[in-house]
């Protein structure tokens, strides 16, 4: 899916469920203790909340909602600045990493994630690298 930067000079923004069928078929639920072992090393505390939070929501609206960036920064112990704060920056990084696409109205977030690539494991701790490892040869 191609990525633009949202306007943030809103305050509210809609948010959609990301429809991959490969992802959705073979990835990790986005508030999995895969995403808390593996991509929080990659994308950082921040985004990973951000990511859990939006597709948290997604359950109980799963036709999307419309998302006030204020109450969900305050929420999560971030800043949203119209552009410039913490809140803005986390969903720039889950976009980078192809966790969430952003239209210039939307949000576009995905309830599934993909494993980690290997470029990503090679930058986590060796324990990490070995559990991974581990985890994919059992499956």
């Amino acid at each position: 899916m191609a990525s633009t930067s949202c306007d943030f000079t809103n305050s509210e923004i809609f948010v959609a469920e990301w429809l991959d069928p490969v992802v959705n078929s073979s990835g990790f639920d986005a508030c999995s203790e895969y995403v808390e072992t593996y991509w929080l090393g990659v994308i950082g505390p921040s985004a990973t909340w951000v990511m859990r939070f939006l597709a948290r929501e997604l359950e109980v609206f799963p036709n999307g909602y419309c998302l006030d960036l204020n109450d969900t920064a305050a929420a999560l112990g971030l800043a949203f600045r119209h552009g410039t704060g913490s809140l803005e920056r986390a969903i720039e990084r889950c976009a980078t990493f192809g966790l969430i696409a952003q239209t210039p109205q939307a949000l576009v977030v995905r309830k599934k994630v993909p494993a980690i690539t290997r470029r990503q494991l090679l930058r986590l701790p060796s324990t990490l690298q070995q559990s991974h490892g581990q985890l994919f040869a059992t499956s």
